[in-house]
């Protein structure tokens, strides 16, 4: 079994928030570290929390401070800037500027629990880590 990891999920939206956080619960070596719901409270969360999660998923649309601000913020950190992101929306319109903020890997949102699931515990046992074999920004457009 992969490490453990402790997640940070940046989401506005309750249903979604809930939706991920049911899926998150199956997967036995992931826990749900804390919830923000826009970039700006993350960032204030990720500045001053004792222990840093392993892995952050943001949504991008959100108020306040959405996820590509958040991504852009993110990288002015020394503290905070190689967590790995994966951004989790429905607007796969922004791949490539995302990827060009950093994030390591894109997931379009889906109703299919199973799916989700699936994708999340694919990220959650990918090993960001290694940087002998960096690992290709994934990309996963599963159909709602």
């Amino acid at each position: 079994m992969n490490k453990a990891k402790n997640v940070l999920l940046i989401e506005d939206g309750p249903h979604d928030q809930f939706f991920f956080i049911q899926a998150l619960k199956e997967i036995p070596n992931a826990s749900l570290c804390d919830v923000a719901i826009n970039g700006r409270e993350a960032l204030s969360k990720l500045e001053n929390c004792a222990t840093l999660p392993d892995l952050i998923f943001t949504d991008i649309h959100m108020p306040v401070m959405d996820g590509i601000e958040f991504l852009s913020e993110m990288i002015k950190s020394s503290r905070i800037k190689d967590i790995p992101v994966v951004v989790l929306s429905s607007d796969s319109g922004h791949i490539e500027m995302v990827r060009k903020l950093g994030a390591r890997a894109f997931i379009k949102k889906t109703c299919d629990f199973g799916l989700l699931q699936k994708e999340l515990e694919q990220m959650i046992n990918e090993d960001f880590e290694d940087e002998l074999d960096p690992q290709p920004f994934q990309t996963m457009l599963s159909p709602f």
